[in-house]
C-alpha cells in the first residue's frame, strides 16, 4: 500500500507505509529531478528547448528510466529515455517542446515520470501557450448557375489556436438579386466551417440568354482582419437550352415507331404495284436513317453545364486533413475527370469521398500529377459532400507539410 510525498527538486516520490509494528518506511528516492527553467512560454510553431536536471544524492550509481506524460506528451521529446547517474552527479537531459499552430492557447502542464529500483517520481514543467490567430476566408464557388437561385458557401479555415468569429455583410450591388446568408458564425481553433449563401433573383424568366449578377460579401474577423469576397450568380432561364433538342429526339423516336408500324406491320395497307412498293420502302428507309441519326445526336447531349472545382489540403507530417464542398440544393454534379497533384513528393494516402463513401484511394508516393478519366461519371446529388482527404505520413524533402490538391471536372445539372 503506497502514497506520494513531495520532495525537493519538483519530484513526487512514492513511499511504502509500514504494514505492521516494527516495520519502517523505505528511504526516499535517491535521485531528484526538476526542469530548468521550471516554467516557459511557447509560441506555436517555434521549437523550444529546456533541460531536465537529475541529481544523484547517494554514494551509489543510480539507473533511472524517463517517460513523458501529461496533456502535452505527444509534443515533448526527450533526448534519452534511460540514464545511469554516478554518485553525487548532476545529469542534464535535453528536452525539446514544439506545439503546433492549432494547440489551444492557455496554461498547460508537461510532466516526466522518473522510475528506478528505489522508487518513482514526477517532474513538472509549467507551460503557457501564446495565443496565435491565423485563418483564411473564401467564397466557394465564385460563380454559380441556376434558374431560381445561385448557391455558394463562405468557407473559413482556422489555422490558429483561438476561436475566430466571422461577421458577414452581403452586398448584392443591385436590386436584381438578394443574398441570404447567416450574418455571424464562430470557427473553433484548428477547425474548418462554412455557411451557405443563396443568391435569389427578384424575378425569373422562361427563356432567353443567361443574365449575370455580380455581388460581394464583406467578412470581418474577430481579430480585426477584413476580406472582400467577390462572386457572380449566372441566372438561367427556367426552360433549359437542352430541352429543345431533347424534345426533338423524343419526337423523332416516336415518329420512327409510328412510321415503322404503319409502313411495315399494319396488315390492312393496300397492296400496289411491286415497283411502287420497292420505291416506297427505299424512301422510307432513308427517312428512318435520317431520324435515327437525329435521335443519336440528341442522345449525345452533355450531362449539364461544364464546371470545375479544386480541393486542396496541406496537413503536417503525421496528421490528416480534409477539404470538402457541398453540392447545392436542386443540383447534381457528374464528375468525369479527377486530377490529383502531389508536387512535393510527400508520402501518405489520398482519398476522394462522397460523404463518408470512399470512391478513390491511392498512395501519394504513386504519383506527382495523376489524372483519372472516368467512362461512367461519379454522381453527387444535392446536399452531398465531395471530400478530399489526405493522411500525411512523411512530407517531401525540405517540407513540413503534405500539400495535395485535386482538380475535379464535370457537369452540373439542375434537378428542381
Amino acid at each position: 500500500m503506497g502514497h506520494r510525498l513531495p520532495v525537493a527538486g519538483g519530484v513526487d516520490v512514492a513511499h511504502d507505509r509500514p504494514d505492521g509494528p516494527g516495520e519502517l518506511a523505505s528511504a526516499a528516492m535517491p535521485v531528484t529531478a526538476k526542469f530548468v527553467p521550471d516554467s516557459i512560454r511557447l509560441v506555436p510553431g517555434t521549437p523550444t528547448s529546456v533541460s531536465l536536471r537529475l541529481h544523484n544524492n547517494e554514494e551509489e550509481p543510480q539507473a533511472v528510466h524517463l517517460a513523458v506524460s501529461g496533456e502535452l506528451a505527444d509534443l515533448v521529446t526527450l533526448e534519452v529515455d534511460d540514464a545511469a547517474i554516478a554518485p553525487n552527479q548532476i545529469f542534464d537531459v535535453p528536452v525539446k517542446i514544439e506545439v503546433g499552430p492549432t494547440v489551444a492557447a492557455g496554461e498547460r502542464r508537461s510532466t516526466v515520470d522518473i522510475t528506478s529500483e528505489c522508487g518513482s517520481g514526477i517532474a513538472t514543467l509549467e507551460v503557457d501557450v501564446v495565443a496565435h490567430s491565423e485563418h483564411t476566408v473564401e467564397l466557394r464557388p465564385v460563380r454559380s448557375r441556376g434558374a431560381s437561385a445561385g448557391r455558394h458557401a463562405v468557407r473559413v479555415v482556422n489555422m490558429g489556436n483561438v476561436p475566430v468569429t466571422i461577421e458577414l455583410d452581403p452586398d448584392p450591388l443591385d436590386a436584381e438579386i438578394t443574398l441570404d446568408v447567416e450574418p455571424t458564425f464562430v470557427v473553433t481553433a484548428g477547425a474548418t466551417a462554412q455557411v451557405a449563401l443563396r443568391a435569389v433573383p427578384a424575378t425569373t424568366y422562361w427563356n432567353g440568354p443567361a443574365q449575370e449578377h455580380a455581388f460581394v460579401v464583406r467578412a470581418t474577423s474577430s481579430d480585426g482582419t477584413e476580406n472582400e469576397l467577390a462572386g457572380t450568380y449566372e441566372q438561367r432561364p427556367r426552360i433549359p437550352r437542352w430541352l429543345g433538342p431533347a424534345a426533338a429526339g423524343a419526337a423523332a423516336a416516336l415518329l420512327i415507331g409510328t412510321i415503322a408500324w404503319f409502313a411495315l406491320l399494319a396488315p390492312w395497307v393496300e397492296d400496289t404495284a411491286q415497283d411502287a412498293i420497292d420505291a416506297d420502302r427505299v424512301a422510307l428507309q432513308e427517312r428512318i436513317d435520317e431520324l435515327e441519326a437525329a435521335a443519336a445526336e440528341a442522345e449525345e447531349l452533355p450531362l449539364g453545364v461544364p464546371t470545375d472545382l479544386r480541393l486542396s489540403v496541406a496537413p503536417a507530417g503525421g496528421n490528416s486533413e480534409s477539404d470538402s464542398q457541398t453540392i447545392g440544393r436542386g443540383e447534381r454534379l457528374s464528375v468525369t475527370d479527377v486530377v490529383f497533384q502531389n508536387p512535393t513528393g510527400a508520402v501518405g494516402t489520398v482519398s476522394l469521398l462522397r460523404d463518408d463513401e470512399v470512391l478513390l484511394q491511392s498512395e501519394l508516393a504513386n504519383f506527382r500529377d495523376f489524372d483519372l478519366h472516368l467512362v461512367a461519371p461519379y454522381v453527387f446529388d444535392e446536399s452531398t459532400d465531395i471530400v478530399l482527404e489526405v493522411d500525411c505520413r512523411t512530407p517531401g524533402p525540405g517540407a513540413t507539410e503534405c500539400p495535395v490538391g485535386a482538380s475535379i471536372l464535370g457537369f452540373v445539372d439542375e434537378i428542381d
